[in-house]
C-alpha cells in the first residue's frame, strides 16, 4: 500500500488576501479540490473550516475491494501504478492515513492533513452480518478517501488562516511555503476539469431500477423517486407493523429523489450554502461524482487526547412563514413527546455504541432535547461525550458506531435488516459519514445528510425520517419534503441562473 512516511507539520499563518469565501475561490479551480466549511461559525460544529486540492492519493473501496491511486503533482516523480488488495475498509484506514509526530506548532489547529472522504452506508455490512440493498447503485465507490499533505485552516472566530503541510525533513516546511505562496498570489484560471491523474472508476452498472415521476410543487422541478405518497405511506405502515409485533421501536426509512443536472456543482453549493447555512457544509469533487453538502449533525468527533463527541438529531419542523408562526412551530417541537421519546431513543443508542470503546464512567450527556434553528428547519440535537479506552483508537470508535444511529434505528442491527426489505434502493454516500481524518490521529465526521451528489448529467438527493408507533404516515411523508427544500431550491436556482 502507498505509505507517507510523516514524521513532521509544518505551518504557515498566512496574511489573509480578503474573506475565507476570497480564499477558497483562490484554490477552488485546482483539481481534487475540496472543502469542508463550518457555515455557522458557533459551538454547534466548530469554529474551523478548512479546504485543499490536489491530493497525492485517492483510496477506493468497492466492498472488500480496496484500491489506492497515486496522484501526480507538479515536479512529483514518475508515479507508481495503482494497487490493490483485499480487505476490511475500515481497518484499512489504519495503514493508507498519513501519521505525523504531534507538535505544539500545530496543536490548535484541529486538521493539519491526513485524509478527506466519506464512507458510505453499506459499509455496515463489514462490522455486522447484514444483507443490505444492492440495487439502485449510483456507481460510485462504497468509500472514498483523499489523501492529503496539505491544508488550508481557517479560525473563523479569529480571522486567522494557516498553511499546514506534512513531509519528512524540509519538505514539509517547502511544502507550507508553496501552499502559503499560491494562496497570496493572482489565481489563476485552471480548469477544475484537469484531473492531477485521477481516473474514474471502471465499475458497471448493477441492478438499476426505473424511478417514477414526481412534480416538485414549489420549484417546479421534474424528479425522479422510487417512493410516492402512497408508497411510502404502505412502507410507514409496515414499518409500524413490525413495531408493534415488538421487532422494532424505530426506523429511520428513506427515499431518494434524482433530477436532471449538468450545471456547475460549485454554484449549486455556493446556493445551497446561502439558503441553508450549517456546521459541516461540505463539496468534494471526487473523479465519479462531486458531493455538495449542508449537513447539520456531526456523527462523531474525536481529539488526539480521546474525547470523542456525537450529536444524533432526531426530531424536525419547517421554519415558519412569520415570527409568530416560527415561535408555534418552535415549541411544538420543543414539547412533542414523541419527537423527545424518538430522540431519547437515538441518545441510549448512541451511549450504548459509545460504550464499546469509550472508558467507564466517562459518557455523559451534557445537552439533551435542544433546538437548534436552520435556515429552513427547527431540529432536536442532544450532545453525548466520552474518552476512549487507552487501547482503542479512531477505528474502533468508528466500528462501534458506524453507520449512525439517528439514520438507522432502534435496535440498530434489526432496524438495519428490516429497512434493506423495504428500501428500494442503496443509500450509498447518504446516511454514512464525511468529513476528515487527522494525520495525529484526531477525526470529525458529520452524517450525509442535505446532501446532493452530482454525477454525469444527474443530482440526487436522499432524504428520510424516524418512524414510531403513533407515526402519522401522510406527516412522515412531508417530513421528508421539507428535509429536502432547501437542497431543491438550490438545485432550481442553479439550473435557472447557470452563470
Amino acid at each position: 500500500m502507498l505509505d507517507l512516511p510523516v514524521t513532521r507539520i509544518a505551518v504557515r499563518e498566512v496574511s489573509t488576501p480578503g474573506a475565507w469565501s476570497e480564499v477558497v475561490a483562490r484554490l477552488r479551480h485546482a483539481p481534487g479540490f475540496w472543502l469542508l466549511d463550518s457555515a455557522c461559525n458557533d459551538d454547534r460544529g466548530g469554529s474551523w473550516s478548512f479546504a485543499g486540492s490536489e491530493p497525492y492519493a485517492i483510496v477506493r473501496a468497492f466492498g472488500d475491494r480496496i484500491e489506492v491511486e497515486p496522484c501526480r503533482r507538479d515536479g512529483d516523480a514518475p508515479l507508481r501504478a495503482p494497487q490493490g488488495f483485499r480487505g476490511d475498509p475500515f481497518e484499512a484506514l489504519r495503514t493508507i492515513v498519513p501519521r505525523a509526530e504531534r507538535s505544539e506548532i500545530a496543536a490548535a489547529i484541529p486538521f493539519v492533513g491526513g485524509a478527506v472522504g466519506y464512507l458510505g452506508y453499506e459499509l455496515a455490512a463489514h462490522i455486522e452480518r447484514l444483507d443490505l440493498q444492492t440495487r439502485g447503485d449510483l456507481i460510485a465507490p462504497d468509500a472514498a478517501w483523499l489523501l492529503i499533505d496539505r491544508v488550508l485552516a481557517y479560525e473563523h472566530a479569529s480571522g486567522r488562516l494557516f498553511a499546514t503541510a506534512l513531509g519528512a525533513g524540509d519538505e514539509a516546511e517547502r511544502a507550507a511555503d508553496h501552499l502559503a505562496e499560491r494562496i497570496t498570489r493572482t489565481p489563476t484560471s485552471r480548469s477544475i476539469s484537469e484531473s492531477n491523474n485521477l481516473t474514474k472508476n471502471n465499475l458497471t452498472p448493477g441492478p438499476v431500477l426505473e424511478p417514477m415521476r414526481m412534480r416538485d410543487e414549489v420549484t417546479g422541478l421534474d424528479l425522479g423517486a422510487f417512493f410516492d405518497l402512497d408508497s411510502y405511506v404502505k412502507a410507514v405502515v409496515g414499518i409500524q407493523e413490525l413495531i408493534a409485533a415488538g421487532e422494532l421501536y424505530q426506523a429511520n426509512l428513506t427515499h431518494r429523489l434524482a433530477a436532471s443536472f449538468g450545471g456547475d456543482a460549485w454554484r449549486l453549493f455556493e446556493a445551497l450554502r446561502a439558503r441553508s447555512p450549517a456546521p459541516f457544509a461540505a463539496f468534494v469533487a471526487l473523479p465519479e461524482l462531486t458531493i455538495v453538502g449542508s449537513s447539520p449533525e456531526r456523527f462523531l468527533r474525536i481529539d488526539a487526547d480521546g474525547g470523542v463527541e456525537t450529536r444524533p438529531i432526531k426530531g424536525t419542523r419547517p421554519r415558519g412563514a412569520n415570527d409568530a408562526e416560527d415561535a408555534q412551530l418552535f415549541e411544538e417541537l420543543r414539547s412533542s413527546e414523541k419527537e423527545r421519546a424518538e430522540n431519547a431513543m437515538i441518545v441510549d443508542l448512541m451511549r450504548n455504541d459509545l460504550g464499546r470503546v469509550c472508558a467507564p464512567g466517562s459518557i455523559e450527556v451534557p445537552e439533551i432535547f435542544a433546538i437548534e434553528r436552520y435556515a429552513t428547519l427547527f431540529q432536536m440535537v442532544s450532545t453525548v461525550r466520552g474518552r476512549l479506552r487507552s487501547e482503542c483508537d479512531r477505528v474502533d470508535l468508528l466500528r462501534a458506531a458506524f453507520p449512525p444511529g439517528s439514520m438507522t434505528g432502534a435496535p440498530k442491527i434489526a432496524a438495519m435488516q428490516h429497512l434493506a426489505r423495504i428500501e428500494p434502493v442503496r443509500r450509498g454516500a447518504y446516511s454514512g459519514a464525511l468529513g476528515y481524518l487527522d494525520a495525529r490521529g484526531g477525526a470529525d465526521l458529520c452524517v450525509v445528510i442535505r446532501t446532493l451528489l452530482c454525477r454525469g448529467s444527474h443530482a440526487w438527493l436522499h432524504v428520510g425520517g424516524g418512524i414510531v408507533l403513533d407515526s402519522d404516515p401522510r406527516a412522515e411523508w412531508e417530513e421528508t419534503l421539507a428535509k429536502a427544500r432547501a437542497p431543491l431550491d438550490a438545485l432550481a436556482e442553479t439550473i435557472a441562473c447557470p452563470a
